[in-house]
């Protein structure tokens, strides 16, 4: 009986350890921590009852009782949960800025945003003339994409 205790046993430990490798690979998923947690609490169970059913029937429920613990308790907990902030040339989207140099329907302008200059199109093609207000709308390699507000 405690060699199919330990075999069982041994079992469930190399698959917790697999699970925890996997986990290694991905960080911060926490997806494949829950399995993890699964196979640790079948290997505990594996001292009570030889039932490789009521085994598996513990792996599916503490991994589920994982995923919920990790998704709603422990992610919080350590802020991953935090919207995606905008970077880089993205965060210009949406910001307002001035012409000082007139964008024609064909040639580019300049923009300054935030106190740094930008070469702007304009949306739609159409000319905007200095000194009047725009509104980012997009960034197309080293262009601002502009509209009149």
């Amino acid at each position: 009986m405690n060699f199919v205790i330990s075999q069982l046993f041994y079992f469930w430990m190399i698959i917790a350890v697999l699970f925890l490798l996997l986990e290694m690979g991905n960080p911060g998923l926490f997806f494949f921590l829950s399995f993890f947690c699964g196979a640790l609490f079948s290997a505990g169970v594996t001292f009570f009852t030889e039932s490789l059913v009521l085994q598996l029937c513990v792996f599916f429920v503490g991994t589920k009782i994982a995923l919920y613990v990790l998704r709603y308790y422990v992610v919080p907990a350590i802020g991953m949960n935090r919207p995606n902030e905008r970077t880089n040339v993205y965060a210009l989207i949406g910001k307002k800025a001035i012409v000082t140099q007139k964008i024609y329907d064909t040639k580019p302008g300049f923009v300054k945003i935030d106190g740094i200059l930008w070469v702007a199109r304009s949306v739609h093609q159409e000319e905007i003339e200095e000194n009047t207000h725009v509104e980012v709308v997009d960034v197309r390699g080293a262009h601002a994409i502009v509209r009149k507000v």
